[in-house]
């Protein structure tokens, strides 16, 4: 028989993200020295946050540096839209932590205790599935080829030029930066820079996502479970009250996840519509860098980021449909009991029911943009359309530097 998950598997995932930054978010360090480590690291991601993002908005300000290039546009432009949707997410989730750590223990408070009980709950169905830790695995190993790539390409030219061999000193972001990169120990501590950066906004842009796709999943669950209760219910005429006993319960424990799906939507609505919008930005930007690029190297690693991004937004944008459709469940389970033969005060408790689960739960930015599988279509739509004209009106060989 299958073992029924913990809620700490529910949330492995985030707060180690988390603790890879040195940012303990649930503050589960038991021992002191733990702590200080956690925080002299966190510090560290920072002050190399801080330190490169200041360049490359220096450099997006002197526009003559990448100015007559494309490649060098769209590659400073993929750089700059990946910093901000990571600062933009690591400010809402520093400002918010509270609520959120909150909203977690909330949540964990909810979760079924016992083994038979988590059955009934089916909580193992909402568990991270195949796909998406797929999904996860394939964005990391992007990441470390990326982060990694400059390193190995710059020694292995080194090591075949044979004798009068010259380092090529390549790193993973083009910034400027305010010392010489182009000696042994500049290099050393650039390259340094660029991974604990690179790391920072990598866990910064997934781990929010993750944060998200936990809470929604616990409370699609128990959407889940409250429509499985009243399809399974069979009322009756001779026991009204009871019946009437029962919705009451059940719209309280309703009105209780609804509560619980405020506060995700004021944490995570803003902050996932703001992504939409970098998301886009960065696809777009992609695919115009691949067509500069063709089919070598850079290109082909642009490729591999274009289609981890965009199965990054689809595996946010399937939760956020999922906890559309489970809210919805409620409403059907309703309509499909045999509430036409009951009582007259059944029948009117029902419709207030079926009234309110009539407008499913959702993520949304104030009710502008709703995070879904419809709207990561239309992303992707506009994605294409873009990379279409960009690869009918202009030839790649105009844009090779």
């Amino acid at each position: 028989m299958e073992k029924q998950r913990e809620y700490q598997d529910f949330i492995f995932f985030a707060n180690i993200m988390s603790k890879t930054l040195g940012y303990d978010f649930l503050d589960s360090a038991s021992l002191s020295w733990q702590k200080v480590l956690l925080r002299c690291y966190f510090f560290l991601c920072i002050a190399c946050n801080c330190y490169e993002a200041s360049f490359v908005a220096l450099r997006i300000i002197q526009w003559e540096s990448v100015a007559g290039s494309p490649s060098k546009i769209m590659r400073q432009a993929i750089h700059f839209y990946y910093m901000l949707s990571a600062e933009v997410k690591f400010v809402t989730l520093i400002i918010y932590r509270k609520r959120l750590c909150t909203l977690i223990l909330g949540l964990q408070e909810l979760y079924p205790t016992d083994d038979s009980l988590r059955r009934e709950y089916e909580v193992n169905r909402y568990h991270l599935p195949r796909t998406t830790r797929y999904v996860l695995y394939f964005y990391y190993f992007v990441m470390a080829l990326m982060a990694l790539g400059p390193l190995l390409q710059s020694f292995t030219m080194y090591i075949l030029q044979g004798n009068d061999a010259q380092f090529l000193f390549l790193r993973i972001f083009p910034t400027r930066l305010s010392f010489r990169v182009d000696t042994p120990l500049g290099y050393a501590v650039a390259y340094i820079m660029d991974f604990t950066y690179s790391q920072f906004i990598v866990n910064v842009s997934l781990g929010t996502d993750l944060w998200m796709m936990c809470v929604s999943s616990q409370i699609c669950m128990h959407f889940g479970y409250l429509a499985k209760k009243l399809a399974a219910y069979l009322p009756s005429r001779e026991r009204e009250r009871a019946d009437c006993e029962f919705l009451c319960s059940f719209v309280q424990k309703h009105q209780q996840i609804l509560s619980l799906h405020k506060e995700v939507n004021q944490v995570f609505g803003l902050l996932l519509a703001s992504n939409l919008f970098t998301t886009a930005s960065l696809l777009c930007c992609m695919a115009f860098y691949t067509v500069v690029q063709g089919l070598n190297a850079a290109g082909i690693s642009y490729m591999m980021l274009f289609a981890s991004v965009a199965a990054q937004f689809c595996m946010v944008s399937s939760y956020g449909q999922r906890l559309i459709d489970l809210s919805f469940s409620i409403y059907m389970a309703a309509y499909l009991q045999n509430w036409y033969d009951r009582s007259i005060r059944y029948k009117k408790d029902l419709l207030l029911i079926m009234a309110r689960a009539q407008r499913p739960a959702e993520i949304s930015a104030k009710g502008i943009i709703v995070i879904s599988l419809d709207n990561f279509k239309i992303l992707m739509s506009i994605t294409y359309r873009f990379f279409a004209v960009i690869r009918q009106t202009v030839g790649s060989d105009l844009f090779r530097e």
